[in-house]
């Protein structure tokens, strides 16, 4: 029986994946999924149990995200290449658009592959991007600049065609084929070891176990006892995990509620610990806490849900801190969707344009509220901000506008924070209106600051995806 093989794809790539097996004999069983950039940890959580693959092909972004990630998963997960043959078939494509074409990858460039094109007539630039908003970008700035045409992914290619820009796929069939063909050999070897598996087997039925001494089995390193696994043990070993090398104290346990914390400070370890103790101290604090790799993982625990708040106004007290702090929960909760919620209040707190440098997703939190249509991709589009983006000072301009419409439109207020002259404000206030329109109506404010919230948790989640491998990030389960 062929193998069943699920491909997490981008239409274009399943465009060019249709293609070859309308054009080849004996596949495997095929499933190919389109999934949107960003969410493929997300998708295989969800949906892994129901399509029961016995492999996985991917690549591009997902797999660069997929091998950044710390997901784990017993089955095999195989890459699309990207063969010198896919970047000199689509750069003689490009050409035809004109001499000036960009490369552009995840992740990072392909300057290994500047010799293949090096001799063609037409000039090629390599760039890198590392999220959505930083491909929107860039593309917008290409245009700009006069490119002639953009070579890159499914989801490069899609910014492509919104911005009006000619476009060709990275992926040839070529490289399809190729995976294809590496997926014929795995099962050529799978069934190899299946015969020589029975081969065995029937050895064995010739001359059983039986023949030799019980006891030289019983207790053999080599073999696997069955592990009884409760959720109860879980949770104990994702908390463990966290604020590993300590383990969670059987006392803490006496308090009904629990909320992560993920800390980090630019004044270093030293900071976070003194900081911590003096919390601990000053607001009668349960709490354990671990560092590792400068941030600090905070259990805290308490007998009401009132002590949260005097918990944040602690830590917005405290200069140059920034954490993450996740709504609380139960004992009779799993914990990691709340380790995961903690470190995406992070980098809400590191990279949004709010001012708070502490965030707190507790249930009262738009970002809160709007998680789980990030992790359903349920989210819309953002509309409204798009003519913000691909911009020198779009960074400042969000920044500006959040300002703006957390505090009532007040320049005044604005210019205080922000230690700068009304006059400044107002040429902000004058450059956004002229790109998203007039702020009169409640109505406009109230979608734009929806949209500046689901712009920086999409941001978020995307940067979590993004980073090195982390034996404290928890996937999202949705």
């Amino acid at each position: 029986m062929p193998s069943k093989v699920l491909i997490l794809s981008h239409p274009k790539l399943t465009n060019v994946v249709q293609q070859v097996m309308d054009n080849t004999e004996q596949l495997p069983d095929v499933t190919i999924r389109d999934v949107h950039f960003g969410h493929v940890v997300d998708y295989l959580n969800d949906h892994l149990h129901t399509i029961r693959p016995q492999m996985i092909i991917t690549g591009g972004a997902h797999w660069t995200m997929l091998d950044k990630s710390v997901y784990q998963s017993a089955l095999p997960i195989l890459q699309i290449p990207i063969t010198r043959y896919d970047v000199l078939q689509a750069a003689l494509q490009a050409r035809q658009f004109g001499r000036l074409i960009a490369v552009i990858h995840y992740g990072e460039d392909l300057q290994s592959y500047q010799d293949v094109v090096q001799h063609l007539d037409g000039e090629y630039l390599f760039f890198a991007y590392s999220s959505k908003h930083d491909a929107a970008a860039l593309l917008a700035s290409l245009k700009q600049a006069g490119i002639d045409a953009i070579i890159g992914s499914g989801f490069i290619c899609t910014l492509a065609d919104q911005l009006e820009i000619p476009s060709v796929f990275l992926h040839s069939k070529d490289s399809i084929i190729k995976i294809l063909e590496h997926v014929a050999r795995l099962e050529s070897s799978q069934m190899e070891i299946e015969q020589v598996t029975r081969k065995w087997a029937q050895e064995f039925m010739r001359h059983p176990l039986d023949a030799y001494e019980s006891t030289s089995l019983s207790g053999s390193p080599w073999i696997r006892q069955p592990i009884q696994s409760h959720k109860s043990s879980k949770s104990q070993l994702a908390l463990d995990d966290f604020l590993y090398p300590l383990k969670v104290p059987a006392y803490c346990k006496e308090n009904p509620y629990l909320s992560i914390g993920v800390l980090e400070s630019k004044e270093g370890i030293g900071h976070l610990t003194s900081s911590l103790d003096q919390l601990e101290a000053d607001c009668g604090e349960n709490l354990v806490y671990s560092i590792r790799k400068k941030r600090a993982h905070v259990l805290f625990f308490s007998t009401d849900s009132n002590q949260i708040g005097e918990r944040l106004k602690f830590l917005k007290a405290i200069p140059d801190l920034m954490a993450g702090i996740s709504s609380e929960t139960s004992w009779t909760e799993d914990p990691a969707d709340k380790i995961r919620e903690a470190q995406i209040a992070l980098e809400l707190a590191k990279h949004s344009n709010s001012p708070e440098t502490i965030c707190l997703l507790d249930h009262n939190s738009p970002y809160h509220m709007l998680l789980p249509l990030v992790r359903r991709e349920s989210v819309p589009e953002i509309k409204l901000l798009l003519p913000l983006f691909g911009h020198r000072n779009t960074a400042k301009l969000l920044e500006v506008l959040r300002l703006l419409l957390d505090h009532g439109l007040s320049v005044t207020t604005v210019a205080n924070h922000l230690g700068v002259s009304r006059q400044t404000v107002y040429g902000h206030l004058e450059r956004i209106e002229a790109l998203v329109g007039l702020l009169t109506d409640p109505e406009k404010r109230f979608a734009l600051s929806l949209e500046l919230r689901v712009q920086e948790l999409k941001t978020a989640v995307e940067n979590l995806g993004s980073m090195q491998k982390n034996a404290y990030i928890y996937p999202i389960s949705m």
